[in-house]
């Protein structure tokens, strides 16, 4: 097994990711989940916009409008141990990724 197929199947295995996949899986399926995180998306490009032009009552409506939304999403069930997951995920692959990056460079120092 090359070290490219361990690491994958150490991804794979890894118990914090299961759980990611599993509550993913189950917020997939909410309609109304789904609904307003596409609603969330579409604001968050109308506050972007109005920020690009300068619209300070715009910004002010989106971004109100924005932050609602967005304590709507965070109060569904399951919802907070998703992102906090998702924050794990994130930090086991930045340190993944600095491993390879630390092993790579020390392959080019090393001839």
């Amino acid at each position: 097994m090359t070290e490219k197929e361990k690491l994958i199947e150490m991804i794979k295995n890894n118990e914090t990711i299961k759980r990611y996949q599993a509550i993913e899986k189950v917020l997939n399926t909410n309609k109304d989940l789904n609904s307003k995180i596409n609603k969330l998306k579409t604001i968050q490009k109308q506050l972007i916009n109005a920020k690009e032009i300068n619209k300070q009552e715009s910004i002010k409506h989106f971004d109100a409008l924005y932050n609602e939304l967005l304590a709507e999403i965070e109060g569904y069930p399951l919802m907070s141990d998703y992102l906090a997951l998702q924050g794990d995920i994130n930090e086991l692959i930045q340190h993944i990724t600095q491993i390879i990056e630390d092993g790579v460079n020390k392959e080019l120092n090393s001839k």
